[in-house]
């Protein structure tokens, strides 16, 4: 009797999955994933206060929001011209990373962890270093910030250059203020430092 319902169970699931594509389901949660991703500006700009004013972000920028292997949320913005991507993660608090680590030596301590918890896919660095630290002015606040060199290690012969910075805001819906990591990492050939301060010092944060 127990296998009869088990097998009456997977007949029902496989009949319910056939049902959900011949219905159109996979075009409707396509397109519902897609309008989370890719909104309009206009509705980009109204939605993602938290993470700070886009209106003066060049069109040069095609932005976007979605979600890192860890669960991390990300704003996403695009260099049209160049197809260099500057990401914002939102760490959700300010004790595993914050904004002062960046001018101390304690960015040292963690910046391995932290880059596993940005990447996008299976890749990972090796070889990190610190070439620069420095500080972006954008419209409403100093942006501390380092600039890296690491090789990629599921890639031969991989050299990239990189930057993370870090800024820190108070969630609508949060009690406690919020971390926010700028990320980019590109080829070491192809790295314009040009393309991340202009969109930094566009926003204000």
């Amino acid at each position: 009797m127990g296998c009869l319902k088990s097998i009456i169970k997977k007949i029902v699931f496989i009949v319910l999955i056939f049902a959900f594509f011949a219905l159109g389901g996979y075009s409707f949660v396509k397109k519902q994933i897609n309008s989370y991703q890719n909104p309009s500006r206009d509705e980009f700009v109204e939605s993602e206060k938290d993470y700070g004013d886009f209106s003066s972000v060049p069109s040069d920028f095609q932005l976007s929001r979605s979600y890192n292997l860890f669960g991390y949320k990300k704003i996403n913005a695009k260099y049209i011209p160049t197809g260099q991507k500057i990401t914002i993660f939102d760490l959700k608090d300010t004790e595993k990373i914050s904004k002062n680590d960046f001018l101390t030596n304690e960015i040292n301590d963690k910046i391995n962890d932290l880059l596993g918890k940005l990447k996008d896919s299976f890749i990972t660095y090796d070889e990190f270093k610190i070439l620069q630290k420095g500080v972006y002015i954008s419209k409403g606040q100093k942006v501390p910030y380092i600039k890296f060199s690491a090789k990629v290690k599921n890639v031969p012969f991989k050299n990239v250059v990189g930057v993370i910075g870090a800024y820190e805001t108070k969630n609508e819906k949060a009690k406690n203020s919020s971390t926010k990591l700028i990320f980019t990492v590109v080829d070491s050939k192809a790295f314009n430092p040009v393309i991340v301060s202009d969109f930094i010092r566009a926003v204000k944060f």
